[in-house]
């Protein structure tokens, strides 16, 4: 009977846990008009994790976390979450009517990978779900 309640404990303080931010979703990474890669987001008062995924084989993916301020957020990478090991810092600001805009406030190589993009580049983020 313990487990039994112990069960139905865990499973309705787990319905309560979830990320309720405006911005929370699939977004298509758009470069020069093609998709080239995707970002979920998710967040929880106002702290926004955005992971950075490329379709192509063995790229690495790439955290980023930052706290956002109205419609526009500052990210930075985790170093030594993926095997990836630039320093990355990224501004987005999210647009409810069309595409939202990504653009790299800095990035620095690392030892094993380098920026494919360099500072100032942008990108539109066009949300899937």
């Amino acid at each position: 009977m313990k487990k039994i309640i112990a069960l139905f404990l865990l499973f309705s303080l787990s319905g309560t846990l979830y990320a309720a931010g405006p911005y929370d979703g699939i977004y298509s990474v758009i470069v020069s008009g093609v998709t080239s890669g995707y970002a979920t987001v998710h967040e929880v008062n106002n702290k926004m994790v955005v992971i950075i995924v490329d379709p192509m084989p063995n790229t690495p993916w790439e955290p980023m976390i930052g706290t956002r301020r109205g419609n526009s957020v500052s990210l930075t990478n985790v170093v030594g979450v993926s095997s990836s090991d630039i320093q990355l810092k990224v501004t987005v600001n999210f647009n409810d009517n069309g595409p939202s805009t990504a653009t790299i406030a800095s990035c620095v190589n690392g030892i094993s990978h380098v920026c494919l993009f360099p500072t100032g580049s942008k990108f539109n983020l066009e949300k899937l779900f």
